[in-house]
């Protein structure tokens, strides 16, 4: 699906469209975001309200999760919402 952090714009087996319309991106981002939140806001609170863990290791570790892990995970993202796209049969709509 991807070259890199390009994802092609068809199937290379079968041609099917991944994204028909420009804007189909913002799906894959907002499971990235939502994801990525879930867990900072989850890890926050599992170690921010546990008090013998310190805090600036929790927040540091929270931050530089925050930053790694949407980069990392950019391309499953945008695979799970063109997997959406097409159980869905959005792909295949003609105009």
């Amino acid at each position: 699906m991807f070259t890199g952090f390009t994802m092609h714009r068809h199937c290379p087996v079968c041609a099917l469209p991944f994204e028909r319309a420009s804007g189909e991106i913002t799906g894959g981002m907002a499971i990235n975001t939502v994801l990525t939140l879930i867990v900072v806001v989850g890890g926050g609170l599992v170690f921010g309200l546990n008090p013998t863990v310190p805090l600036a290791p929790v927040i540091g570790g929270l931050i530089l999760f925050a930053i790694v892990f949407p980069i990392g995970f950019y391309r499953s993202s945008r695979g799970l919402w063109a997997s959406v796209l097409y159980l869905m049969g959005v792909n295949a709509e003609p105009d």
